[in-house]
């Protein structure tokens, strides 16, 4: 007993309490270490602090001086033990989700299809069970055979082979066959090409099709330049599931110079998909195939060989900008989103501090905007350097492990665990600011036949080969490792906040007219929302097309009128505005178009007053005047100049800002 005691005494409590912290300072050290992600000068530094701590703790708790230990020094001792210990902990609990995050990178690195055995709706087939036969089509890129399969081991049933997807369909609306399957965004295109089919089909069974993505082109990321695709997908939910991609960019990045060039390539652009023969498709196809397809042929496209991938959907964009705490994002343009882009807001030109709902409409819209599809890559881009620079900010260290948690599964990359903690370890080192520079690929407005849908012609843009050339260029000199000038101002000022614009409520149905003989007009819009400001004048006929039952375009419109006539006078407010037209027939038609009448932001100063001229003043025939009238009238377009009206053009207008159309098609550099 008297040995125990004696023991005790010897090892009392403050150096066993001195010894633990020791051995945890020893075991964090070595995770530091382990993870590779603080840089060589940081890590030596820490492990000097460290040291010192520990000093400071043996003298405070453990060395003996001649007074001996008082108490005062005791309490000390104990403080900083408890903060050292704290602290490790904290450290060790940030890193461990970080790697934890980066690690399950790896789990998502495959494709979903899902293929959907449709029936008419009101058919009386409610199982498997109940069918006969089924309907498909086959292509070079589709797992439809491997659909194909796993329905066959569920069910004996004969499977009929089609050429093109409209017979099959027409087969089944006319109850030739019992079922057809469909892969679910190919289903999406015949919907976009079909507006009839709403409705008519409804879904049995669903067959799910995982595949692995094989993209292996890794680099020193340190050291070498190397370039990553950024997929933006139109659909919520799982980031797996194929679907049409909507933003489609190649990222060239250089960590020597610290240079960004993101290229924009409009999604109808009409290109040769990757491993396809015959016609060319929409850029926004390839997503339906998988992001391998619009990888291979963005490489053919730019001449150029993509290291990395990433992906996200609309779910992703809206939590990665809420959980920064909102963005700031430079608009080129001042404009309305429409409901269908996820809201209406009304942005300022200039920096706008958006939320994730605000951000997803900014990103989205299309119909509002001077350079339709082209001016919406701007704001893709926008978007993205608005993220960075906040991920890059001193701001995001407050809400560090929430943004890491809302993150998880939001998005999709083949880069490697190692490859991203070597970019965070280099960032950490040298703390250096990165210059982005956009660009955007251009084309023309056209119809032909697509590769995903060869039965009827739809909307694409051909490509301008010589946007495609400088965006080859500008590659080639960014990993050469020039430095090209910014698209965005180093610092956001005047930051203004969205403002809500109240959706015009949709207007109740006309009761049903007689049926009327003859040549019956109709009117269409460009775009349905006009968007002006408080005292602006506007013709009210920009953007308006008459065309006869025949679909042809009536050049003379015998009669049609307008109930608002003089724009200026409009209160701020929201307006419907009815057009009538009337032919020779007198047959009569209306169509209703939104106006949104906005504060007006345009200078109000007055200026100094022309001299009055003297009549007997003879006036030099050869010297041109200028029109006293400060604001010229936008002029309506000649409807023979106007490419065909589609579903989706690219570079449609509502002529909200004027200043800014003859900007249109300039590329950003």
């Amino acid at each position: 007993m008297l040995q125990v005691v004696r023991l005790m005494k010897k090892l009392n409590f403050n150096k066993i309490l001195f010894a633990i912290i020791s051995l945890l300072v020893i075991l964090f050290t070595i995770f530091l270490i382990s993870t590779n992600i603080i840089p060589l000068k940081y890590l030596i530094l820490i492990i000097v602090i460290l040291l010192l701590w520990l000093a400071g703790i043996f003298f405070l708790i453990v060395f003996k001086t001649k007074r001996g230990k008082n108490k005062k020094r005791k309490i000390t001792g104990y403080i900083l033990s408890g903060i050292l210990v704290i602290l490790m902990v904290i450290i060790f609990y940030y890193i461990n989700i970080t790697l934890g995050f980066f690690g399950k990178f790896g789990d998502n690195r495959y494709k979903e299809e899902n293929y959907l055995v449709l029936v008419l709706q009101d058919s009386s087939f409610q199982e498997l069970t109940d069918l006969s036969n089924i309907g498909y089509t086959s292509n070079e890129l589709s797992n439809i055979n491997e659909a194909l399969t796993k329905l066959n081991e569920e069910i004996t049933i004969e499977n009929i082979q089609y050429d093109d997807t409209v017979t099959m369909f027409d087969d089944l609306i006319n109850q030739d066959i019992d079922s057809v399957l469909i892969e679910e965004s190919t289903m999406g295109i015949l919907y976009e090409q079909n507006e009839d089919y709403e409705g008519l089909f409804r879904t049995i069974y669903t067959i799910n099709i995982k595949t692995e993505i094989e993209i292996t082109k890794e680099t020193d990321v340190t050291n070498q330049p190397f370039v990553v695709y950024l997929s933006g997908i139109d659909s919520y939910g799982s980031i797996a599931t194929v679907s049409r991609s909507d933003v489609n960019m190649i990222g060239v990045i250089n960590p020597i110079t610290k240079q960004v060039l993101l290229i924009s390539i409009p999604r109808d652009y009409y290109v040769q998909l990757r491993g396809t023969t015959g016609y060319k498709d929409k850029l926004t196809h390839a997503g339906i195939y998988g992001i391998e397809t619009s990888v291979g042929t963005l490489e053919d496209l730019l001449d150029v060989d993509v290291n990395y991938y990433g992906r996200v959907n609309f779910t992703s964009l809206e939590k990665i900008v809420d959980a920064l705490g909102g963005v700031d994002v430079y608009s080129k343009y001042s404009f309305t989103s429409s409901k269908a882009s996820g809201g209406t807001y009304y942005f300022s030109k200039g920096y706008n501090h958006m939320n994730g709902n605000q951000a997803l409409a900014f990103s989205r819209e299309r119909k509002a905007l001077p350079g339709g599809d082209r001016a919406r890559g701007e704001n893709q881009q926008a978007v993205i350097d608005g993220i960075v620079r906040k991920a890059a900010s001193p701001a995001i260290i407050t809400s560090y492990s929430k943004i890491l948690k809302s993150l998880e599964g939001t998005f999709q990359t083949n880069m490697s665990n190692d490859d991203i903690q070597k970019l965070i370890k280099m960032q950490l080192n040298d703390m250096a600011s990165w210059n982005i520079t956009s660009y955007n690929l251009n084309g023309s407005d056209g119809y032909d036949y697509t590769y995903s849908y060869p039965s009827s012609q739809a909307y694409v843009m051909v490509p301008d080969e010589e946007t495609v050339l400088e965006a080859q260029d500008l590659i080639d000199r960014v990993i050469a490792g020039e430095t090209l000038e910014s698209s965005y101002d180093k610092e956001a000022s005047d930051i203004k906040d969205p403002v809500y614009v109240e959706p015009t409520p949709e207007p109740e149905p006309e009761p049903e007219e007689p049926e009327i003989t003859g040549t019956l007009p109709t009117i269409s819009f460009d775009s349905d929302t006009i968007t002006i400001f408080q005292g602006q004048s506007y013709d009210l006929m920009t953007g308006v097309t008459v065309k006869d039952i025949e679909d042809e375009l009536l050049f003379l419109t015998p009669t049609i009128t307008v109930d608002i006539t003089d724009t200026s006078v409009l209160e701020i407010g929201n307006y419907t505005i009815t057009y009538t037209v009337t032919d020779s027939d007198n047959n009569t038609v209306t169509a209703t178009r939104n106006l949104v009448v906005l504060i007006n932001v345009i200078d109000d100063t007055p200026t100094e007053p022309e001299p009055p001229v003297d009549p007997e003043t003879p006036t030099d025939p050869e010297t041109p005047v200028e029109p006293e009238n400060p604001t010229e009238p936008v002029e309506p377009s000649d409807p023979s100049e106007e490419p065909p009206i589609s579903e989706n053009p690219s570079d449609g207008t509502d002529g909200n800002i004027s200043e800014n159309n003859n900007s249109q098609n300039e590329p950003v550099i």
